[in-house]
């Protein structure tokens, strides 16, 4: 019986061209999701009959339903899609009806469950884009070459409003990323999730994969699909050639895998008399594909050149590389990002030219040891599912957050965790200084989510409550391994001062107690300023910024729909609620100043070539919930940003060494935004006349740095929000 744990947030996922149980990047996903913590329900085309539940998982429950109709043409293909969307929609309006399907993610092909999209972010629930392929390229893959122009745009059309309506995007690799921006989807909603088998998946034998079978015979593999795109027959034509330039005794090809080609190549195999050096293994699974690709000498990838091979990161790659298996492939552009010096990438790909350079490589022990090396590395390093994993379960917490549990001992353990191998975190140390006025409200939610996934002592956390009036104090120290320290003053800098007096090691962290972060997103920032043997890392990093402006009113969004694209945001340091700084960046200054402005402070002391915003990493910075909160704001932000410049101007006056100030650009909202973005004009009106109230109000008012006045809607939290209590009993430390 699958049961569901009350209180845990609940992910509904949508494929509708593959059983579950053939899915393995679905699999994967599922079983991440399950150890951090979800529950998880897959509808997808009937498969195994007597599966309830997703192979591998605790209670990952499956709602299959019957594919009655195999699109081959237009029409086909339109009632296939017409009754998966009849199914889907039915199955899912079950699951919302049964207090499930918290949120949704959607794998493609098709790209037709837009409408859902807009009911369920009519609901507030989030809806999320998996791209697993590139439909109009496919199409055009399988054309033939007779390309309709109005089919191909009008999958373009289904793919931009599949995007578009999405509240969040993975992208397979970085072209696909590019695709969704250049389909209109903002940067801050897409996050790269690439392919690829789990650690856990390969077999941990204490030594390597022999090079040779226990035949003596040398394997050259292929696991995959049998489709028009992927071009197996190219490999068996290759087996042909190569069997003129070598003893057909000294090797065999093995063909894994099923699809729509495989009658014609079973009997062009027979028809050129290659049944003895080519065998057609059948769909294995996961543990078949391991046993296969641990004795193979040389793994093939003959993929067709075309557009959407180019921009595709083929599974197989990853496989082949996490068993160090040297690759010989067709030159395409994310196989060679992928596979980088552990294959040799041939310019056609014809059959002379594979068989050319599996002869060379079967006479060539040496190189195929370095290739076997580089693979292993970038599968260990990058491309295994724990390094994807975190960024896939770190954007779900994000988008979940209010509805999270604080994780229970060991839930994080098992297949698929994001928990970090500890050859990749040994000796890996921040500490995290968090200026904290009057915030038991946010101040859990803040230190849970940042430290879900940590492992103990991965990072130092320090609360800095100061002039406190609430429980944030006793909050903040209800959380293992937080320290907190306790001032009298409200003053956020003197409280960045205080923490940075106690904090351990670097790199350091100056985060905002409102600002939500996961463990994967601190992980990542703290990375990019961690020097490098050979390299250059930033002196300060900051994430991307993601804005919260659920339920807010027009004339805020309106406001923000302007000022999210303003270049000031691209290269600087303010903004985010969250700044990265190495050893060599915290030398830049002895201590905070007394100004309210402590991001554009920072953001002073460094040239543009050294900071960075990190890819994948992000936080959610939360907007104020009314006209009023935001006018509020915008005086402190402008009053500070004053103190700041005021404060620059009269150290270089009084001959100090001068500051990178960054000057105010008071146009750039209509040279750098409405004049590229015209749609924006209406949002603009609202945007000048907001900033110039704002800049009224803060011309005359006093404001100094050494209080906090802050937009407190911005803080609310729902009640229901679970962990921001304060448990008894827990011991912590406390500086005053």
């Amino acid at each position: 019986m699958v049961r569901t744990v009350k209180g845990r947030p609940h992910v509904t996922i949508l494929v509708a061209n593959l059983p579950a149980e053939r899915d393995r990047r679905v699999i994967r996903e599922c079983l991440s999701l399950e150890a951090n913590g979800f529950d998880v329900t897959v509808i997808a085309p009937r498969g195994d009959r007597n599966l309830r539940l997703l192979p591998g998982s605790r209670n990952t429950r499956l709602r299959p339903y019957p594919l009655i109709v195999y699109g081959s043409g237009v029409v086909s293909f339109a009632v296939e899609f017409g009754w998966s969307f009849l199914c889907i929609a039915i199955r899912l309006l079950g699951e919302l009806l049964r207090g499930r399907a918290h949120a949704v993610q959607v794998c493609n092909p098709p790209d037709i469950y837009f409408p859902l999209a807009l009911i369920w972010r009519a609901l507030g629930r989030p809806w999320v884009f998996d791209h697993h392929d590139l439909c109009p390229e496919i199409y055009a893959a399988r054309s033939g070459g007779s390309v309709n122009t109005w089919v191909f745009r009008t999958l373009v059309l289904l793919e931009r409003l599949t995007l578009r309506t999405a509240t969040a995007v993975f992208a397979t690799n970085e072209s696909f990323r590019e695709n969704a921006l250049r389909r209109g989807v903002p940067a801050e909603r897409i996050t790269v999730v690439r392919n690829g088998p789990a650690a856990e998946e390969i077999s941990r034998d204490a030594t390597p994969a022999p090079d040779v079978a226990t035949d003596h015979r040398h394997t050259i593999a292929y696991v995959g699909v049998f489709g028009p795109q992927d071009n197996v027959e190219v490999a068996l034509l290759a087996a042909e050639d190569l069997a003129k330039r070598r003893d057909r005794r000294d090797w065999r090809m093995v063909l894994a895998g099923d699809g729509e080609t495989m009658p014609a190549l079973t009997k062009l195999a027979a028809e050129r008399g290659l049944n003895d050096l080519v065998e057609f293994a059948g769909w294995l699974d996961a543990a078949a594909v391991d046993a296969l690709l641990r004795t193979a000498t040389i793994a093939i990838q003959p993929d067709l050149p075309t557009r959407m091979n180019q921009l595709s990161t083929m599974a197989k790659t990853v496989e082949y590389l996490g068993r160090g298996v040297p690759v010989v492939a067709v030159d395409l552009v994310e196989t060679r990002r992928t596979a980088g010096a552990a294959a040799r990438y041939l310019a056609t790909g014809s059959p002379a030219e594979f068989a050319a350079a599996l002869d060379d490589l079967l006479d060539d022990p040496a190189e195929r040891d370095r290739m076997r090396d580089v693979g292993l590395d970038r599968f260990t390093t990058t491309l295994a599912w724990g390094h994807q994993a975190q960024r896939y379960v770190s954007v779900w917490r994000r988008l979940l957050a209010r509805r999270l549990p604080r994780p229970l001992a060991g839930e994080a353990d098992g297949p698929g965790a994001t928990t970090t191998p500890a050859a990749e975190t040994a000796g890996r140390r921040a500490s995290v200084v968090i200026a904290a006025h009057d915030e038991a409200g946010v101040i859990g939610r803040c230190v849970d989510t940042l430290l879900a996934d940590a492992r103990d002592g991965e990072f130092d956390v320090t609360v800095v409550a100061n002039g406190c009036t609430d429980a944030t104090a006793q909050v903040a120290a209800s959380r293992p391994g937080v320290r907190v320290v306790e001032l009298d003053v409200a003053s956020k800098p003197a409280a960045l001062n205080a923490g940075d007096r106690v904090a351990a090691g670097f790199p350091r962290v100056y985060l905002d107690a409102d600002v939500v972060l996961t463990t994967a997103d601190l992980r990542l920032l703290a990375d990019a300023v961690r020097p490098v043997a050979g390299g250059t890392a930033a002196l300060a990093a900051v994430p991307r910024r993601a804005l919260d402006l659920t339920g807010r009113p027009p004339l805020v969004r309106a406001y923000f729909a302007v000022h999210r694209h303003l270049p000031a945001f691209r290269d600087g340091l303010f903004g985010r609620g969250a700044i990265a700084v190495s050893a060599t960046g915290r030398e830049r200054f002895g201590s905070f100043p007394d100004l309210v402005a402590d991001d554009l402070f920072l953001d002073s002391l460094f040239d543009r070539d050294e900071k960075r915003e990190v890819t994948g990493s992000t936080s959610v910075v939360a907007t104020p919930r009314r006209l009023g909160d935001l006018l509020q704001r915008l005086t402190r932000v402008r009053a500070g940003n004053a103190a700041m410049r005021a404060a620059a101007t009269a150290a270089s006056t009084a001959g100090a060494a001068p500051t990178g100030v960054r000057p105010a650009r008071r146009l750039s909202w209509l040279r750098d935004v409405v004049v590229p973005r015209p749609w924006l004009a209406p949002a603009a009106f609202c945007y000048v006349l907001i900033t110039v109230v704002a800049a009224s109000r803060a011309r005359r008012a006093d404001r100094g740095g050494h209080t906090w006045e802050r937009d407190e809607s911005s803080r609310v939290v729902p009640a229901a929000v679970p962990g921001l209590g304060v448990p008894a009993g827990n011991s912590h430390l406390r500086g005053k």
